[in-house]
């Protein structure tokens, strides 16, 4: 009971800093998990499993809406696919000790980059090539605590 307890605070709070954001659910839930002793495969999991719900909700609610940019999905989609892909299996063939630091080194960054974020320093979008865009986050959003 006091896991489950845990496991709902932990995502009520990264959910509300991701609402507040607009990012960093994972980061967040991940961080809190692992630091309240949760072994990291089962928080990477964990957080996946739930990104999966919301993330169909979420995306199902802007489609609804009219929010959605065909033209920014398109770019967007297949370079995600194959930077998720070779992330997932780049990590699944190295062993857990190397994995670690670099790591906890990209989840570090992603971290400094959200308090950057939220401190307003960040107002305009970065240019960066469009095949990148894709490719560099789901690699890293797929290279998680997989091991």
């Amino acid at each position: 009971m006091r896991t489950i307890v845990l496991v709902a605070l932990v995502g009520l709070f990264a959910q509300l800093v991701d609402g507040c954001l607009g990012m960093a659910y994972g980061v967040t839930t991940s961080t809190l998990l692992i630091t309240t002793g949760v072994m990291p495969a089962a928080a990477s999991a964990a957080v996946h499993m739930s990104e999966v719900g919301t993330t169909l909700v979420s995306g199902a609610s802007h489609w609804r809406l009219g929010n959605t940019d065909w033209r920014t999905v398109s770019i967007l989609a297949l370079p995600g696919f194959f930077g998720a892909f070779a992330g997932a299996n780049l990590l699944s063939s190295v062993d857990g000790d190397i994995a670690k630091p670099w790591v906890a080194i990209l989840l570090l960054a992603l971290g400094v980059y959200v308090i950057y974020r939220f401190l307003g320093a960040a107002r305009t979008a970065p240019t960066v090539r469009r095949q990148a865009v894709g490719l560099v986050p789901g690699a890293s959003w797929a290279g998680g605590w997989t091991r």
